[in-house]
């Protein structure tokens, strides 16, 4: 009898160790699509785990991804082999619709597809890919965005437009925990538009390692209190982000109808949003470089850093802060650190204040300008107060340094090769070890901080170069990005 009863226990953990072996499977399913077949079928039918894999080819069609939830440990992925491709040929917009759309899902990827071809010619905005609603952990990785276009010759203030890569927190639960990595957005005509957006209700956003290029609009956008969040009050706005290792290059609004041959397209503008870190960027050949401002009246972009970038060869301006007229927002506590700068001049030049610039720090960059040092630094509007300027190189066709704000070190840094945007130190440079290191940044508060900065201080002026060296050595820090000479920090 002993041995029919181990027997029978021996069987009953044996079915039990295949049930649960079922279980793991069926939570770990690839559903297969090739061409001719529907990937919106295979969304539909895929549950936490599972990874709808579309195979090289191209899918004349839309994909909506809505109510889909994966775990932490099991996220729902669809995932484009080499070559596959997600075409808007043929196709309309419903109002602001994307080729692919998340709606109101968590723990959701979407990697490796080429996305192109949407186009209006009228109000429906078509977008490459669309996240709207609210959403928790999700992850937009290593696609190719571009010719997703709205075609319509209004001017300002007609209501048209597209993006290449769009999120919209449009509810109170909001998007959250948001990763955008390693994507292309290209070639795309968006009127009255952005081509990377992140706009209303998100908070925690990773921004990193994407190549924004050759639109006829701003680069990368983050927004605040445009209405997308009805009823949200002050959470209307994107906040708490990493922006970091990003190109925005060639992005330029005069050939756009919409602004009537007008520059004004940042490669990274901020309106409304807060507590964002833009680190190790690179920006050039767009109409702005960087622009800290908001465009309503009483609201403010806030608690910004700007560390560690290199910022050339833009048309009109390289950094503009403020709001555009006396009657818009505030840029607030913007810190600008250890940033490399070359003539970027239009309208505009290196560091342009508009209105109302607050509560501001500068130090440890170079403004390399194209006309006089002296003209590197523009202020054409009003409002300003309590900024503070510390150790900063500046230089240009002349040394004259009348009306230079901080302490001002008067020399050429001695880049590379500026013209072709090498802004490293040669050996020689007088910017080596003559910054000054800055106190870190303390009460920014977010689960996302946290991650990053487990001491609760956020250095100044970064952790590492724009070439993830060492920023400080030996307690010495240069001027600019570079960091000449230090060995790659320690992860």
């Amino acid at each position: 009898m002993k041995c029919v009863k181990a027997f029978a226990t021996g069987a009953r953990l044996l079915a039990g160790l295949l049930a649960s072996t079922h279980l793991i499977a069926a939570h770990a399913v690839t559903i297969t699509v090739s061409p001719g077949q529907s990937i919106q079928s295979a969304v539909n039918t895929a549950n936490a785990g599972d990874t709808v894999r579309v195979l090289a080819g191209t899918y004349t069609q839309k994909v909506l991804i809505s109510g889909k939830s994966g775990t932490a440990t099991a996220f729902i992925t669809v995932k484009g082999d080499a070559g596959a491709i997600i075409s808007g040929s043929g196709l309309t917009p419903s109002g602001r619709e994307g080729l692919v759309t998340i709606k109101n899902s968590n723990y959701v990827r979407v990697e490796g597809f080429e996305i192109k071809g949407l186009t209006s010619s009228g109000s429906n905005t078509p977008v490459g890919i669309l996240i709207e609603g609210n959403g928790a952990n999700l992850q937009i990785v290593n696609n190719k965005i571009h010719d997703i276009k709205n075609t319509s010759t209004c001017k300002d203030p007609c209501s048209v437009g597209a993006h290449g890569l769009a999120v919209f927190g449009t509810n109170a639960t909001g998007v959250t925990d948001l990763l955008v990595q390693g994507n292309e957005v290209y070639q795309n005509v968006l009127q009255a538009s952005e081509a990377l957006v992140i706009n209303g209700n998100v908070d925690r956003f990773e921004i990193l390692g994407n190549s924004v290029h050759d639109n006829n609009n701003i680069g990368f956008d983050f927004i605040g209190y445009e209405g997308e969040c009805s009823g949200c009050g002050d959470n209307d706005r994107v906040r708490n982000g990493l922006v970091r290792g990003n190109t925005s290059a060639n992005n330029s609004s005069t050939t756009n109808p919409w602004y009537g041959g007008e520059g004004s397209a940042g490669g990274f503008y901020v309106d409304g949003g807060r507590n964002i870190i833009f680190d190790r960027n690179i920006s050039t050949n767009n109409d702005i470089g960087f622009e800290f401002a908001s465009e309503h009246s009483g609201k403010a972009t806030e608690d910004i850093l700007m560390t560690n970038n290199f910022v050339y060869n833009n048309r009109e301006a390289g950094l503009s802060l403020g709001g555009y007229s006396s009657g818009a927002g505030q840029a607030r506590r913007i810190n600008v650190h250890n940033n490399s700068f070359y003539k970027n001049k239009g309208w505009g030049s290196e560091v342009v204040f508009q209105y109302k610039v607050i509560d501001s720090r500068f130090s440890n960059n170079i403004f390399f300008g194209k006309g006089t040092a002296a003209e590197s630094y523009q202020v054409d509007g009003s409002g300003h107060s309590g900024n503070v300027w510390g150790v900063n190189q500046w230089w240009g066709t002349s040394s004259s340094s009348s009306g230079l704000p901080g302490t001002r070190v008067m020399s050429n840094p001695l880049y590379v090769a500026p013209a072709t945007g090498d802004l490293h130190l040669q050996q020689a440079s007088p910017s080596i070890n003559a910054g000054t290191v800055g106190a870190p940044l303390t009460g920014w508060s977010s689960p996302l901080w946290t991650r990053y900065f487990p001491s609760g201080s956020i250095p100044l002026n970064g952790t590492t170069d724009i070439n993830g060296q060492a920023r400080v050595e030996n307690s010495l820090i240069d001027l600019g990005a570079d960091e000449y000479g230090t060995t790659p920090a320690a992860n």
